[in-house]
């Protein structure tokens, strides 16, 4: 053939790929479609196709993805080749198939041309074909159709690892970021934006809008971090901070990434990825909280009960003195002040097995409406005049399983609190109750009990008009001894902290230099039944005991002391300085004695210990245990052993009066005054 040399400086693969690329020819003249078969054949193609029609041709197509060249006469009844050549470069799936309008007779060339072109076709052969043109234009189609494929090809692959980016992006659970130093633009991934409530389109793409959502007080942090690696101190840049969120709370993160240096080692960009990571610190901050209150606890404990055995001294031979004295007398008077201080400092032991979780709590299903109300004149005479104190209470009853006493202590703390944060300043305190339904959301910054479910809340709130607290010191009041007063324990907010623990509530705090706090405690709504507070206990009795009493205890004042009581109220004593003496008193006496008053820790042998052993001999043997400790830890420590009943030291003759009066009551007979 006159062209065999044609292009022979194509490569021998690309002239392979070209003979090899299935070619499709469409006339409805028979004889036509032979002759372009067979020059096409002898030029090397290796797959000639043939379509008489317009609708064989697109069949043809939709059968055979391969094909790579469409040869189209204009001239066909039904579909002729303009329809037929917009209809393939119409379709997405043959757009890409180059047509070569292949036409002659009665068709004006010129108008031929530009209606093929505005079709979709490449190029125009005149019948009768010229075969060095024919092989010219279809090499030249066929390459640029390979052409194509690749192109296509490139662009799906590029597409394909696109999706994949933000597949992997979008699919884990951190979110990714990557910040250009040159245009101070900033990409974030959607799983970043989520993370702080957003949606993909709400944030500006802007390094200092990204800058800004860090909080105040870690910002200069987070920002000397970035500048360290990009001097070079660290081999990447990692910072926990907090962001504020679309709602405007705060949350969590850990940051990290590298920078990416040009060939003069300065920074160009610099990505990385970010992690939520509140539920760690919360769960922290829970620890540490429970750390803090068990190492306090077991000090406060401690003291609680050596102070206890002390004040059972104090108070008891205060009481004694008192009661050998005319009641007029200034001497009794001033034993009278000793018992209140002792009593006073009785509370304060309180208070420490209070905030270490020791204490006995009294738990009864009330409104807490009415524990308010209750206090209402003792909270207004115990602040200044110049505060006003506002109530404003839930119309509706607020059940809650509670011991009052405690929840009306925590109440007391915070309205004092308050009063103090006002000064001496004309102020205003506002004690609120309410139902609300929240949960583990919600107060993912409250204090003590983040992971509350969701449930319904009773909830009072103490709010102040006074100085406000810094965010440092907000961090600080729930420590024990901590104070920003000249005087005061530093109890009071701790103490409170240790009985919101204890019935499973949660306190939320609110405050800022100048604009007041407020305190929020949640505590879980009760469904039971409401029943009355208790009455205020009766008048004592004058009692008169007869019989013997064993009282075994490791320190002399109070062995000495409740003597004096027993003696007072009519009772013989004997006294025993262990559990190995007294057990062995016992053995020598067990007729003679009635009941035994029993300290719990002793060295040797223990107060349970030594029950059991008196038990072993009598079995209804009435016995009292006392201890400095609460009761509910006296038992925890060492079981009830069957304990006829509980002494808190330190404890006036009035108590053991009325204890001994439930153990043994048919030794114990009113008297007239």
């Amino acid at each position: 053939m006159e062209n065999r040399d044609a292009d022979s400086d194509l490569k021998p693969a690309v002239e392979s790929e070209i003979l090899a690329t299935p070619v499709l020819i469409v006339d409805d003249i028979q004889d036509n479609l032979d002759l372009l078969d067979e020059m096409l054949t002898e030029e090397g193609h290796g797959c000639v196709v043939q379509a008489r029609s317009g609708h064989e041709a697109l069949a043809a197509l939709e059968a055979r993805a391969d094909i790579g060249l469409v040869l189209l006469d204009l001239m066909m009844p039904v579909m002729d080749g303009y329809e037929t050549c917009r209809r393939i470069s119409g379709n997405p799936k043959t757009s890409h198939i180059p047509i070569i309008v292949v036409t002659g007779g009665a068709v004006r060339r010129d108008a031929a041309l530009l209606k093929s072109f505005a079709a979709g076709a490449m190029d125009f052969i005149p019948k009768p074909v010229n075969e060095v043109e024919l092989f010219g234009r279809v090499r030249s189609a066929l390459s640029l159709y390979h052409e194509r494929m690749r192109l296509r090809a490139r662009t799906r692959a590029l597409a394909e690892s696109q999706q994949r980016y933000e597949l992997a992006i979008n699919g884990v659970n951190d979110g990714i970021w990557d910040m250009n130093l040159h245009t101070h633009q900033i990409f974030l991934s959607r799983t970043w934006k989520e993370m702080l409530g957003y949606l993909d389109d709400e944030l500006p793409s802007q390094m200092g809008v990204w800058e800004s959502l860090v909080h105040p007080d870690d910002r200069a942090n987070m920002l000397a971090a970035i500048q360290d690696h990009w001097d070079g101190k660290t081999p990447f840049f990692n910072s926990e901070h907090r962001v504020c969120t679309k709602s405007g709370t705060y949350k969590w993160v850990y940051a990290r990434g590298r920078a990416l240096r040009d060939e003069q080692g300065k920074v160009q960009r610099m990505a990385g990825s970010t992690t939520d990571i509140s539920a760690r610190k919360n769960l922290e901050l829970q620890l540490r909280q429970a750390q803090q209150m068990e190492s306090i606890g077991r000090l406060s404990t401690g003291i609680a009960h050596d102070f206890n055995n002390l004040l059972t001294v104090i108070l008891g031979n205060a009481s004694l003195g008192r009661m050998n004295l005319p009641a007029a007398s200034i001497a009794a008077e001033n034993l009278a002040k000793i018992e209140r201080a002792s009593l006073q400092a009785a509370e304060f032991c309180k208070q420490l097995l209070t905030y270490s979780g020791h204490g006995r709590m009294t738990i009864m299903n009330l409104d807490l409406n009415t524990l308010v109300s209750q206090i209402t004149e003792l909270l207004r005479t115990s602040i200044s005049k110049k505060v006003e104190l506002r109530f404003e209470l839930s119309p509706e009853p607020l059940l809650v399983e509670v011991d009052p006493a405690q929840i009306q202590q925590v109440l007391m703390n915070l309205v004092l609190n308050a009063a103090e944060a006002i000064a001496d300043r004309v102020g205003v305190i506002t004690l609120k109750t309410a139902l609300v339904q929240t949960g583990a959301d919600d107060l993912a910054d409250a204090v003590l009990s983040p992971q509350l479910p969701w449930a319904d809340y009773a909830v009072f709130e103490v709010a102040d008009t006074g100085c406000g607290m810094s965010h440092e010191v907000q961090g600080k009041i729930f420590e024990p001894f901590f104070t920003t007063k000249f005087t005061g324990r530093g109890l009071g907010l701790s103490t409170a902290l240790g009985v919101i623990c204890s019935h499973k509530g949660a306190v939320k705090v609110n405050s800022a230099i100048g604009q007041g706090t407020s305190f929020r405690v949640y505590l879980p709504k009760s469904r039971q039944e409401p029943v009355a507070l208790p009455a205020d206990l009766h008048a004592a009795r004058l009692l008169r005991g007869s019989g013997t009493v064993l009282v075994v205890d490791d320190e002399p004042g109070v062995r000495e002391v409740t003597k004096g009581f027993l003696n007072k109220i009519g009772f013989e004593v004997l006294l025993a300085q262990d559990g190995v003496q007294g057990v062995e008193i016992f053995q020598a006496n067990p007729d003679r004695i009635v009941a035994v008053v029993m300290d719990l820790s002793m060295p040797k042998m223990n107060g349970p210990e030594a029950c059991d052993h008196m038990r072993a001999v009598r079995a209804d043997l009435p016995i009292l245990l006392s201890s400095g400790y609460s009761e509910d830890e006296s038992m925890h420590r060492y079981g009830d052993r069957g304990i006829s009943g509980f002494l808190q030291k330190p404890y006036m003759c009035e108590v053991l009066e009325t204890k001994l009066r439930e153990v043994i009551p048919h030794l114990l007979v009113e008297v007239a005054a």
